[in-house]
């Protein structure tokens, strides 16, 4: 923090500078204990560690997955169901809800880095617009421009930062290979070859090259310097675009020494200063057809054309990362025109999070890190906005089931809220999560496909951005994002048409959404929210109360099920007597349904659920969720008829009704994170609810 000095901030700019020359320092310092200064030193250093050789795509791997994939963990079991194994924490920190994608994005670096055939194709990353595309390059080019894994050489004084190891003899490579374990590809571009002859060949017999003295110096990649991270967009020139790729003649060379010489053509183009790293390609189904040729050679022979030298192909060390929309995908991929080159891409679906709580953590990125919102941080935003904004941009991106499942339980389904085993039709519903999500991915048209269409989360960031301005206009002191805003906000801003690229028929959809009369919509789970989260507040001692009753409900299922004992009765506790009458106390079956109701099981299937709920070891609330969340709506069902009378307006209230009431408003704002204004919303709309 800054000091101030006369009402104004002093900024301690000494320890800017400090920490800066000391980060610059370490970096530096890291690889000091071993001097490398020529080729024959670089030979060393890879004989010591052959990583330190390896190529674009295993240093992308590396920084992506950790050394030895140390960085990459196993998905839970209980989201297995997305067909994803394993996560990626290097992108944890911006994007959510794609872990398939990154997995399909991780596995492509991985099979380049082992030479594979997948690898020979352009990546080509597709989804709709904000679904964090850029976003994902954008992590990968920093991660590039921060790799201090190991070190990385090239050779002074060359123009695309070639391999040092490019300098060995083409005759001994078979040798060298096998005694430094590694594999060598490409070759010395014209102007490292000229360099070579004139300075390294002996004056006495032009046969002796001294190869192994090439200055080297370490390699630092820089988005800024253009040095092994490079982005191209697409312009309306060909010949400009395709220059801009590969080099351009220098004129005052050739002007003076023809086209022959070595530097007649600068090699300055984006893939050849991509060189080591990654060469990022903007909306590249956009290109011209001869454009995405040199891409394609980049990719499959690894070697690039200077356009109109006589330079042989240079060889090429670049990870090819090209990303679009939906739309100029699907239009390049419709094109009979194009068909020779759409095999020769490796296309990534990039979707928008069809998970709640995914959604939810973009919004609370965002907000936390987002300009427009850290200004905005003097307004309230209460419990239940964000997630209420989040249901509804999930709901846009489903689609509808074949086997009787609304769009609203699907997401909580997805979500984690809600099991298969609650829905109501056990015939007609699907056998498992993964049958619900294979289903919402199953239509061959991309577009078509769970999380390919729908709201972005840019659209609903900027309808609730533009409601905290109203709210803070409008109450500058207490200015709350409530629930009941949020939704009225998303109408607004598609009603009024302020967002573009949506059709009559999609915003007719949006507006079903968020329409109260309609089952299934984000109406419908805010009033199960509200009287949720009042009950719960009424409810001091709610997790006490499930964890006792959880508790009785497990010991009531035993003694049930020793009752029934007809043969085996060893162990078994004795039966239970009434304290009065001296009599065998039955079950309290009354109790084990009122529970199970919640898990919509029958009699005949709370037979079976008994049975199986024993042999589940160290049952516990924490251990067994669905009976935790059947416990949980049997204490807010049992609470609500009581919670209603304390919250009639049309009853008086004495002095105990009183203090529930303020007891309630008490425990949201202190333990829940309501303000006065939205705890007060949310009480009047929970009075309305239970009433009707």
């Amino acid at each position: 923090m800054g000091r101030k000095k006369g009402g104004a901030t002093m900024i301690d700019l000494g320890k800017f500078i400090r920490e800066d020359r000391k980060r610059k320092r370490s970096k530096k310092q890291k690889y000091a204990t071993r001097t490398v200064r020529t080729v024959k030193e670089y030979i060393g250093l890879v004989a010591e560690d052959s990583r330190v050789a390896q190529d674009a795509y295993g240093r992308g791997d590396e920084i992506v997955c950790g050394p030895g994939d140390e960085n990459v963990i196993d998905i839970p079991e209980g989201e297995l169901w997305m067909g994803v194994k394993k996560r990626y924490p290097f992108f944890a920190k911006d994007l959510f809800g794609v872990d398939r994608a990154v997995e399909m994005i991780a596995t492509y670096l991985k099979a380049g880095k082992n030479r594979a055939s997948t690898a020979k194709q352009v990546l080509l990353i597709v989804g709709p617009p904000a679904s964090g595309k850029s976003t994902l390059v954008r992590m990968l080019k920093k991660g590039f421009e921060g790799y201090d894994i190991r070190p990385v050489y090239m050779l002074t004084g060359c123009p695309k930062f070639e391999d040092p190891l490019h300098a060995l003899p083409r005759w001994q490579r078979e040798e060298f290979e096998k005694e430094l374990g590694i594999r060598i590809e490409g070759d010395l571009c014209p102007i490292c070859r000229d360099r070579l002859k004139k300075e390294f060949t002996d004056k006495d017999d032009d046969d002796i090259v001294h190869w192994e003295d090439i200055p080297v110096e370490p390699m630092g990649f820089s988005i800024q310097a253009v040095r092994g991270i490079t982005s191209f967009e697409p312009s309306d020139e060909k010949s400009a675009d395709v220059t801009a790729l590969t080099g351009r003649e220098n004129i005052s060379i050739t002007s003076v020494h023809g086209f022959d010489h070595p530097h007649a053509y600068e090699i300055s183009g984006k893939i050849p200063k991509a060189e080591r790293g990654i060469c990022e390609g903007r909306e590249l189904t956009s290109s011209d057809p001869e454009v995405l040729r040199v891409f394609f050679s980049v990719a499959e022979e690894r070697e690039l054309e200077i356009q109109g030298s006589s330079f042989p192909h240079l060889s090429v060390d670049a990870i090819v990362v090209g990303h679009t929309n939906m739309t100029p995908f699907k239009e390049f991929a419709s094109n009979k025109k194009y068909e020779g080159l759409h095999n020769r891409f490796y296309v990534v679906p990039f979707p928008y999070p069809v998970r709640v709580k995914d959604e939810l953590a973009v919004y609370q990125k965002l907000v936390e890190r987002d300009s427009d919102f850290v200004r905005l941080k003097k307004c309230h935003i209460a419990p239940g906005a964000l997630e209420l904004a989040a249901l509804f941009a999930v709901l846009t991106r489903l689609v509808p089931s074949q086997k009787k499942v609304g769009l609203l339980t699907k997401a909580k389904i997805y979500n984690g809220e809600k099991l298969l085993t609650e829905l109501d039709s056990a015939d007609t519903r699907p056998r498992d999560i993964h049958e619900l999500f294979d289903e919402g991915q199953a239509n061959s048209d991309l577009a078509k496909r769970e999380g390919m269409f729908g709201v972005s989360s840019r659209d609903v960031l900027a309808a609730l951005n533009t409601e905290i301005v109203k709210q803070m206009s409008q109450n500058p002191k207490d200015a709350c994002l409530t629930p009941l805003s949020v939704i009225r906000a998303l109408r607004d801003v598609f009603k009024e048409g302020h967002r573009m690229g949506y059709s009559p028929e999609d915003i007719e959809k949006f507006m079903t959404l968020l329409s109260s009369g309609e089952e299934g919509s984000v109406t419908t789970e805010h009033k199960e929210w509200t009287t949720t989260t009042v009950s719960r507040a009424f409810l001091k001692a709610y997790d006490d109360l499930a964890r006792d009753l959880f508790s009785r409900y497990v010991d009531e299922v035993k003694y049930y099920r020793d009752t029934k004992r007809k043969f085996l009765r060893e162990g078994a506790p004795a039966i239970r007597k009434d304290p009065i009458t001296g009599k065998p106390r039955e079950p309290d079956v009354k109790l084990m349904r009122s529970v199970e109701k919640h898990l919509n099981l029958s009699e005949e299937q709370s037979e079976v659920f008994r049975g199986e709920l024993l042999e589940y070891k160290n049952i516990s609330p924490d251990t067994y969720p669905p009976l935790r969340r059947a416990i949980n709506k049997k204490l807010l069902e049992d609470s609500r008829s009581s919670l209603a009378l304390v919250l009639a307006t049309d009853k008086p209230h004495g002095t105990e009704e009183q203090k529930r009431v303020n007891d309630l408003f008490g425990v949201l704002e202190q333990d829940h994170g309501f303000c006065p204004v939205c705890a007060r919303e949310t009480v009047e709309k929970a009075r309305e609810y239970l009433s009707e």
